[in-house]
């Protein structure tokens, strides 16, 4: 895979350590992780009775609510389906749309060779049909801009009296639900598009979109829309047709103006290789994409040198509004004062583990010495940042 390009979920990105780091598995409290651990072990090596077995493992232990949850649970019902249990793998596939954490991650069962022996049943077509019918919700956030939940990740909306300015598309099978959602807003047709970064329920309907509207996306996203999209290994879908590919690219602060207001643009490249965060000046709602993530207890500047995104991010954060209202790329809406703290704690782990290892610590005994402060996965995640060589 490329690394560069692609990060399976948001979470799982950080817990990819190497097998060095295994034994920080067995002492994180997450009952979950190691039979995912053994399950992508037994995957790699071929061996679908225990990957199918490991795999539902883990997605029985994963904690409800968990933005992880549908992951797991997707890897369950690819591993069943290979496992030739098709019953239960179309039973895995429900449970992702029905506990609606990221229902439409299921968008990607069509593409999945595991899923072959089973696309044409009844039950799996039943289940994929499931997005004909999908409800989603609005939230007034701010001058003329709303938030929608349920297209795979969260939208915002800026209506005005000439179109629709929106940030993000979800998943493409949304598209008619978001498109009913805004006609509901009162709003008209979709001028402009911003993409906040390259992952498939963030630009999945950039295809459709791009035939009327103007795209804005940064560079690495425009890369990455060229390539294969690969969601896990096995598993990818075509490259972007050329009617999503941006009509504008973004490597610096730039503001658009769109309905009387204008809106910043600012790479925060760090989660993927081509991250954007977007700012509604007047309105006071800002867009960070995946780069924050409410429910994280930390950041995750994989991609780029952790200090330079974090001091960058905080300027931008610097120039909005105290009462500005945040968007992450999923969760609930919240304020500046939480993406603050979440700065606040990232770069406490990072100058802990930088301090580690110049005291010569393993892997390992980081995450020990730091496990009342810090979760394992993510000190073993920030030690392997800093120890690996940089491109």
């Amino acid at each position: 895979m490329r690394a560069r390009h692609v990060v399976l979920v948001a979470l799982y990105a950080a817990f990819r350590l190497s097998a060095a780091s295994s034994a920080v598995y067995a002492q994180d409290a997450d009952a979950w992780r190691a039979p995912f651990a053994a399950g992508e072990e037994a995957r790699r090596s071929g061996d679908a009775v225990v990957y199918a077995s490991e795999m539902a493992n883990a997605a029985e232990a994963m904690p409800a609510g968990h933005l992880n949850r549908p992951f797991v649970q997707y890897h369950a019902a690819r591993a069943a389906a290979l496992d030739g249990q098709g019953d239960n793998a179309v039973r895995w596939l429900r449970r992702v749309w029905d506990e609606d954490i990221e229902s439409l991650m299921i968008s990607f069962a069509p593409f999945d060779p595991a899923f072959s022996a089973i696309s044409d049943s009844s039950g799996f077509r039943a289940v994929m049909d499931l997005a004909r019918d999908l409800s989603l919700t609005t939230r007034f956030l701010g001058g003329n801009v709303h938030l929608i939940v349920g297209a795979g990740s969260n939208v915002l909306v800026k209506v005005a009296a000439d179109g629709v300015l929106m940030v993000d598309t979800g998943f493409s099978s949304a598209l008619p639900a978001l498109q009913g959602a805004i006609r509901d807003l009162g709003g008209g047709p979709i001028r402009t598009v911003i993409v906040t970064h390259p992952h498939e329920d963030h630009m999945g309907a950039a295809a459709e979109l791009g035939v009327l509207a103007d795209l804005f996306a940064h560079p690495g996203t425009a890369a990455a829309m060229a390539e294969p999209y690969v969601f896990m290994e096995g598993l990818s879908i075509p490259p972007k047709a050329n009617s999503a590919m941006p009509d504008f690219q973004i490597a610096g602060d730039t503001s658009i103006v769109f309905g009387g207001e204008a809106i910043r643009v600012m790479p925060t490249v760090a989660h993927t290789a081509g991250d954007l965060s977007v700012y509604f000046t007047e309105s006071r709602v800002a867009h960070l994409g995946d780069a924050f993530l409410p429910g994280n207890p930390m950041m995750y500047p994989g991609t780029v040198e952790p200090d330079a995104f974090l001091d960058r991010l905080e300027s931008f954060l610097d120039a909005m509004h105290p009462e500005t209202v945040v968007v992450g790329g999923h969760e609930e809406a919240t304020d500046l004062d939480a993406v603050r703290d979440q700065i606040g704690v990232t770069r406490d782990a990072i100058r802990f583990v930088r301090a580690s290892i110049e005291d010569g610590l393993t892997i390992e005994e980081t995450a020990r010495s730091g496990q009342d402060r810090f979760a394992p996965q993510w000190t073993a995640f920030f030690y392997q940042l800093f120890k690996q060589p940089r491109d």
